[in-house]
């Protein structure tokens, strides 16, 4: 299972470390204080909450652990 979220465009991006907690994906930008978005597997709920500069476009994958080397056979 690999999540990922990505910014096509032009636009200033930043990419996004990922942990899982519980039924949670929570994306964290290093370089943006407070951004932060939440996938919840369970229920399909998504939420941001917005760094200091909201028109930075953000993007991120999440893979299982264990299934790290597997993500590149999927491409």
């Amino acid at each position: 299972m690999l999540l990922n979220f990505d910014a096509a465009s032009e636009t200033p991006r930043h990419v996004c470390t990922s942990k899982r907690q519980g039924n949670w994906i929570i994306y964290s930008c290093p370089l943006c204080p407070g951004y932060e978005r939440r996938m919840n597997l369970q229920t399909g709920v998504v939420s941001v909450r917005e760094g200091e500069d909201p028109y930075i476009l953000h993007e991120g994958s999440f893979v299982p652990a264990g299934l790290e080397n597997t993500h590149s056979l999927a491409n």
